[in-house]
């Protein structure tokens, strides 16, 4: 299979800016948090009327929805209610300087509520609260909003606190490929037995697994599988060559898309960063192939990565990263 056109050119680009919608109807507190969570590298569209910020709502046009809980005509919360009928997979954080309890939101937005414990996520945060730990607070929800509006043409760079956590959101990625998206899905780790992991999408998927690897549908590797292809030899040329045959057979069998999961943590500890930049490189390019990659890291192999001064480069190498 011959070089896809412009693969070789490419330009880097930075990743995009995660974009905020912040409504609080104390016009200070709106200031300040919107001066420093742009500081902070964020893009933030900021609002001190709930009216105001409904009307010029428009989807799919943030990341995470930070609203305060008690203010005049709309609260926060009838606000993000009506948000959600706009942006139905919109996330949210709400602020409050009273006593909120956090089954109350739970049991208005349960679907949400569920997918952000899933997450690790708190969407109620006390005030006054610091930038340094406001940032903390909505980090997972901005993943999981990164992960969930997840499109053809992406490759992400998604840094996870744990192999759990890894594993966990990676199993939520593939599955709104899989069973929302009609994508087949890829995924490459070592973090837990193959056998394990079936047993898991099993059970939470409600899905015949076994069926499902037999058809294509689902593909599940370990690293050496995936990047050494059997002969214990990494090149970054058949691998991509194998990648982009997988995506090509998906489409061609009637797929809407094609997900990829890729553990690149083996990588580092395995001492191979070069080969791990190579790969990076190699599917961070625009092939014009309707497939999503998430690239998964652990926060420790990040540190490792930032130390060997590797970390802006792969950064490049991806359009978003979370």
């Amino acid at each position: 299979m011959g070089t896809l056109p412009g693969l070789e050119k490419e330009q880097r680009q930075p990743p995009e800016k995660q974009k905020l919608l912040l409504v609080d109807d104390e016009a200070d507190i709106v200031y300040v948090l919107k001066r420093a969570l742009e500081l902070k590298g964020f893009e933030v569209e900021a609002f001190s009327s709930s009216s105001k910020a409904l009307e010029a709502f428009r989807p799919n046009a943030y990341d995470l929805a930070i609203l305060d809980v008690r203010m005049p005509g709309l609260s926060g919360i009838h606000l993000y209610q009506k948000l959600l009928n706009v942006d139905p997979s919109l996330p949210a954080c709400f602020l409050s300087a009273f006593e909120v309890h956090q089954p109350e939101l739970d049991k208005i937005f349960s679907s949400f509520a569920n997918a952000t414990a899933t997450a690790g996520a708190r969407i109620l945060v006390d005030k006054p609260v610091t930038i340094d730990s406001l940032v903390k607070s909505i980090a997972p929800l901005l993943q999981m909003s990164r992960l969930g509006r997840a499109k053809s043409g992406d490759h992400i760079l998604a840094v996870f606190e744990t192999p759990s956590d890894l594993v966990e959101q990676a199993l939520q990625f593939m599955k709104k490929g899989l069973v929302e998206g009609d994508e087949d899905v890829l995924l490459v780790t070592d973090q837990m037995p193959k056998e394990t992991i079936r047993e898991k999408m099993g059970r939470e998927w409600n899905v015949d697994v076994k069926s499902l690897e037999a058809s294509g549908r689902i593909t599940l590797m370990t690293f050496g599988e995936w990047h050494f292809a059997g002969d214990g030899r990494f090149d970054v040329k058949r691998n991509r060559a194998r990648f982009e045959k997988i995506v090509r057979q998906s489409i061609d069998a009637g797929r809407k898309g094609f997900r990829f999961v890729g553990d690149t943590n083996p990588f580092i500890a395995q001492g191979m960063t070069q080969e791990l930049a190579a790969w990076e490189a190699a599917v961070g390019r625009k092939s014009g192939l309707p497939a999503t990659i998430l690239c998964a890291y652990t926060r420790e192999s990040i540190r490792q990565l930032e130390a060997a001064g590797m970390l802006v480069s792969l950064e490049q190498d991806h359009n978003k990263v979370t």
